[in-house]
């Protein structure tokens, strides 16, 4: 570690000017549309009035549309709350023991864009139970990551 002083610090400056606001947007390389995204949503929509909450919940998490417009994420949004919502609060914490740690991620973007919206404000007793369960399942880890991360629900 003799040569600490070669290190450009300035190149780590956001306001050097090096740097612009585009340059720190993640690259996607395909928009995803509201069309694309509807066959999922119907799937969605489907296996949580047929009953498969684990199912739906897998499914909601495992590819969340982070490359989507606005319009398009807040309807899918809404599929994903009321899939959440129509769940017994004795199920939760089985159904988030069978997620892996990154749909665990994804899980908490839903929640707390959930907890943001009105929609989900008014199912807030839910969608905290989500949350409390999902803590005492996977403990901060997917907090911390949800917090540095930059893709969106």
């Amino acid at each position: 570690m003799s040569d600490w002083r070669r290190i450009d610090i300035d190149a780590f400056d956001p306001e050097s000017g090096r740097l612009t606001a585009q340059d720190l947007i993640p690259p996607y390389s395909h928009v995803i549309t509201a069309q694309e995204l509807q066959p999922k949503i119907q799937q969605l929509r489907s296996l949580s009035s047929s009953g498969d909450i684990s199912s739906a919940i897998k499914l909601a998490t495992n590819d969340p549309p982070y490359s989507a417009d606005d319009a398009t994420k807040a309807q899918y949004m809404m599929a994903v709350l009321e899939t959440l919502t129509q769940v017994r609060q004795a199920d939760i914490t089985n159904i988030l023991k069978g997620l892996n740690p990154q749909e665990q991620v994804v899980l908490v973007k839903y929640l707390y864009k959930g907890m943001s919206i009105t929609e989900g404000q008014k199912q807030g007793g839910i969608l905290l139970a989500w949350f409390e369960k999902l803590t005492q399942v996977a403990g901060v880890t997917p907090i911390v990551h949800y917090l540095s991360d930059r893709q969106t629900v």
